[in-house]
């Protein structure tokens, strides 16, 4: 594949990190087409021949839910999509996908949903003909609303067999008080219940944030780039602005540690989390970049607890770090499953004392700079696929807009120093921002 040889070279001349700093790290050409409407697409030149990937995203996920009794509605807004319009309906665009040999698929989250599609390059006009013809007009009945709705419901319950859902749904309920973080993509469990009664509301909700300024694709793969601009202008000048921001609710700072517990139906070892309060994501801030590559460095699968815990003691089955910033601020959490019930004290106590240290003391140079190594390399390597070239600029799209954060993002990497990794854990990683959740099995009295 011709991107090949660009990777390989900048892994092997790359790796100080004076020179992190001065080359740039996305290796692939783009375009950036901007119509009048305010939608936005990048056109990248990268993956395999004779394919492309085809992704929109839309800047709205669970975050924007702020209106009381509608939690929920981004992500069944992605079910919806699928529902059709009047030109395509769902089967009509189902055999069109299928007679190309497309992948398509979508995910929502708190930030984003994201709808993508891989097909043969020769197909690019098709795709843009479907898709803005069912961002600009999606259309469903009823009937069709409440029966995806039952999906959704099902969907719901579905999570609650998993005893993660509900302990990082419990997570969230406890550690937010006003922003929309506090309930998880899926929604609070009575908005859900009540969602099959909610299709004119169901309908706002898309012409609210389906609209162009709101939205960005990335066009990757291997095609004629003024072609693909003159088909992005023929296909979506006539879609309509209106976004509609949505009122979220800044969080207040916390103020004193938080405690919950929760409770799982079904047979499970004991869980436990331990979230902090963490920044907003930037490409800039070196407190912010900090903060994530504190969580590597702390809790992550090289550091000095999981090898204990995990490796050598076998306290924990499972130990993972979830240190990713949001587009606001949000959680650094550090989540285990216990071997021992007797051990969920213990094993929390081992996660405080870690944090402390790292408020205390630097951190060792060498595992920094390998971590950094290694982050970029990461994000190389999934440079594989023009799929995976889209995928690798999701957290610059959904917090900026745009892509070209990207650069800014590593170089601020390349310049995280331990000093900057223990003034973040001085910052975030402190008790009057913390929230502990244990989810333990129900008891027999519990499940009458």
């Amino acid at each position: 594949m011709r991107f090949i040889i660009p990777i390989l070279l900048f892994l092997t001349f790359a790796t100080p990190a004076a020179a992190q700093e001065e080359e740039a790290i996305f290796p692939f050409p783009y375009r950036l087409v901007e119509l009048e409407n305010g939608f936005k697409a990048y056109l990248i030149d990268a993956g395999g021949p004779g394919q492309v990937a085809f992704v929109t995203l839309v800047r709205t996920g669970s975050r924007d839910e702020w209106e009381p009794g509608h939690s929920g509605y981004a992500h069944l807004c992605e079910h919806m999509m699928f529902r059709g319009t009047e030109r395509y309906p769902s089967t009509v665009y189902d055999q069109i996908l299928t007679r190309i040999g497309a992948d398509s698929n979508a995910f929502t989250s708190s930030d984003f949903t994201c709808y993508y599609i891989v097909a043969a390059g020769d197909a690019l006009e098709r795709l843009m003909d479907l898709e803005s013809d069912r961002f600009m007009n999606l259309s469903y009945a009823e009937a069709a609303f409440r029966t995806e709705t039952g999906a959704v419901i099902g969907e719901f319950y579905q999570g609650r067999a998993n005893p993660f859902s509900v302990l990082y749904e419990t997570l969230r309920d406890t550690a937010f008080d006003l922003h929309t973080y506090k309930h998880t993509t899926i929604g609070f469990e009575a908005d859900v219940l009540a969602m099959p009664d909610e299709y004119d509301y169901s309908r706002s909700f898309f012409r609210r944030y389906y609209r162009p300024e709101n939205c960005v694709l990335l066009l990757v793969g291997d095609f004629d780039a003024d072609a693909a601009e003159s088909l992005l202008r023929r296909y979506y000048s006539g879609w309509e602005p209106g976004y509609t921001p949505p009122e979220i609710s800044a969080e207040p700072p916390q103020e004193g540690s938080r405690e919950a517990e929760a409770s799982f139906s079904g047979r499970t070892l004991p869980w436990l989390a331990v979230a902090y309060k963490a920044p907003a994501w930037s490409a800039t801030s070196r407190e912010a970049v900090a903060c994530q590559i504190l969580g590597r460095i702390a809790f992550g699968s090289n550091s000095d607890i999981y090898r204990r815990l995990v490796l050598q003691e076998q306290r924990v089955q499972a130990l993972f770090e979830d240190f990713d910033l949001q587009r606001d601020p949000y959680l650094a959490s550090v989540s285990a499953i216990v071997t021992n019930p007797a051990d969920v004290a213990g094993v929390r106590e081992e996660i405080e004392a870690t944090a402390a240290r790292f408020r205390d003391e630097l951190c060792d140079a060498e595992l920094l700079e390998n971590t950094k190594r290694r982050m970029r390399y990461e994000f190389l390597m999934g440079l594989e696929t023009a799929r995976g070239v889209a995928f690798s600029l999701l957290a610059q799209v959904i917090n900026t807009g745009g892509i070209e954060a990207v650069e800014d993002y590593y170089r601020t990497v390349a310049q995280i120093t331990p000093e900057d990794i223990r003034s973040a854990a001085r910052s975030f990683l402190v008790d009057d921002a913390k929230t502990v959740v244990t989810l333990t099995m129900e008891t027999e009295e519990e499940g009458r």
